[in-house]
């Protein structure tokens, strides 16, 4: 199996095993770009994704356990401008829309744990930031991009149901990423649960993977236990 097979099988393997009766409601067509969403060739949209990675300074996230929130996984890196532009952006709208059901989560792309510290002081990031530490996720991104390369940030977009909303490719305003959140909260209100953020799990020191059980038939000791 080569490396494109493998990302494929990867990325084929982040659906989570247990069906919902429906998927997502996809945005519908409009003459607004700011309603566009980019198609992802490597993440599902017809079932639920399940991700898990570790968290800088903080329990492990599992997208799973945040069923019944509508969720924003907001795929950064330090060094990108784009991604310095907007992090206020996304700081501020994790803070705002939590109350209306908005859980933000962070996944910086290859980087130090001191490094993204810094980052998350620099901006007063208080929602928790997963770390793709050697690329994986990233890797599977690129399987869908046209020219093999993802351009950050990148915001998924995962509805309570844990179906993919909207992937959206590179950095927006203030007013758009506003924008695009309550269409989404609005798109995802009936399956919004009223509870509050997931329970946390204890602290984990493994380091950031993705893991889902198919994952070791795969490519068996890639994912330590």
């Amino acid at each position: 199996m080569d490396r494109l097979e493998f990302l494929s099988a990867l990325a084929a393997a982040l659906a989570g095993a247990a069906p919902v009766p429906s998927p997502s409601p996809s945005p519908t067509t409009s003459s607004n770009p700011w309603d566009e969403c980019t198609t992802s060739g490597a993440l599902p949209y017809d079932r639920p994704i399940g991700l898990k990675m570790r968290v800088l300074d903080g329990p492990d996230f599992d997208l799973i356990k945040y069923r019944g929130q509508a969720v924003l996984l907001h795929i950064f890196a330090t060094w990108c401008g784009p991604c310095n532009k907007e992090m206020p952006y996304v700081v501020e709208a994790a803070a705002d829309y939590a109350p209306h059901g908005l859980a933000v989560i962070g996944i910086d792309s290859r980087e130090q744990d001191n490094t993204v510290r810094a980052f998350r002081k620099r901006y007063g990031i208080a929602f928790p930031i997963a770390m793709d530490a050697d690329g994986t996720f990233v890797q599977v991104l690129e399987v869908g991009m046209k020219h093999g390369t993802v351009n950050f940030p990148v915001t998924l977009f995962i509805d309570p149901d844990g179906y993919l909303y909207c992937d959206l490719v590179g950095g927006v305003s203030r007013g758009q990423l506003r924008y695009r959140i309550e269409r989404f909260l609005t798109a995802s209100a009936g399956a919004l649960k009223p509870a509050a953020s997931p329970t946390p799990m204890p602290a984990s020191p493994r380091p950031a993977r993705i893991t889902e059980p198919v994952l070791g038939d795969l490519a068996p000791g890639l994912f330590p236990g």
